[in-house]
């Protein structure tokens, strides 16, 4: 945001979060994402594949609410090529299909801005046949499109950097319990080839159930 000269009044991001919350509003923890989010971002984009862009004006969802920006704030993964994932792109799941057309996901910002535009301008016909012609091409020869966006391409993205530094990937590999010590998680009991095992975690526990539409 600050490269493209989009800066954001002090304490708006806060005040927009308790205005969403409502009733619910956590400080503590709203507080500790607001401080270290940038700290993770900075962690990836440095030092794995894992990039994401910001399209200029992309607002809040209720950009009129105290606090709310119409852009600077929601970033999106830099689309992914499929291919560098190897043998494990079989593991990857497809995007939702009522996300997709033809099977194919959008990416946020210009693709979408080619689509809606594709019958009233040459430019972006262009672009949609190409993008079309590729997708279809990916099908036929991968059995599924390789070029991802959004979600999928950060779950591509995440795969690729685990497998970059060798960090093991166990799938069918249930979580039975969350391991609780003194109030705080400290690890997870895993199913994990007819086995119950005990996994301490280190630093701590990241929970990624499903993203937006299964909230």
């Amino acid at each position: 945001a600050t490269q493209q000269g989009l800066h954001e009044p002090p304490g708006a991001a806060r005040a927009y979060l308790q205005h969403e919350a409502g009733a619910s509003f956590d400080a503590p923890r709203v507080d500790a994402f607001l401080r270290e989010g940038p700290k993770a971002i900075e962690f990836f984009t440095g030092k794995t594949c894992v990039q994401f862009d910001m399209p200029s004006v992309f607002p809040d969802y209720h950009a009129e609410a105290p606090g709310g920006l119409q852009g600077g704030r929601s970033m999106v993964t830099r689309p992914f090529d499929g291919r560098e994932l190897g043998e494990h792109i079989r593991h990857l799941a497809p995007p939702l299909p009522e996300l997709t057309v033809f099977g194919m996901m959008l990416g946020s910002g210009k693709e979408i801005w080619h689509f809606m535009r594709a019958f009233r301008s040459p430019q972006s016909f262009l672009f949609v046949a190409r993008r079309l012609a590729r997708h279809f091409l990916d099908v036929l020869q991968h059995g599924r499109g390789m070029t991802l966006t959004n979600g999928n391409a950060l779950a591509g993205r995440l795969a690729k950097a685990a497998a970059d530094i060798g960090v093991p990937t166990w799938l069918s590999s249930p979580v039975r319990e969350l391991l609780v010590e003194d109030g705080r998680v400290v690890g997870a009991a895993v199913e994990r080839e007819g086995r119950r095992l005990r996994v301490d975690a280190a630093r701590g526990v990241v929970l990624a159930c499903g993203g937006f539409p299964h909230d």
